[in-house]
């Protein structure tokens, strides 16, 4: 594991712990963060299924989600896949723009 992978994971893991998602549940919760993968340079892949498929909330919120963890010192990126929901390729277009 390279050092970089290393940092990006510990920085990774302050971010969403503690974390709630808007309607209350914790982000790590295996019903909401259904995976998590931090490559060897520190890009983080995550892969979220909002509880609420229609809630502009959750939306705003996996952009703010993603916003901090790209800001982390560490952590040269971070794409959030949203999967489980009615047309999950426009969310994941939208956190991601």
């Amino acid at each position: 594991m390279t050092k970089a992978k290393q940092t990006a994971q510990m920085r990774l893991a302050r971010v969403l712990r503690g974390r709630n998602e808007p309607h209350g549940k914790p982000i790590t919760d295996e019903s909401v963060l259904k995976g998590v993968e931090v490559d060897e340079a520190g890009i983080v892949e995550l892969w979220v299924k909002p509880p609420h498929p229609h809630c502009p909330c959750c939306l705003d919120d996996l952009i703010r989600l993603r916003n901090e963890v790209t800001s982390q010192k560490g952590i040269l990126g971070c794409h959030i896949e949203v999967v489980g929901v009615p047309q999950a390729e426009r969310w994941t277009a939208a956190v991601n723009e």
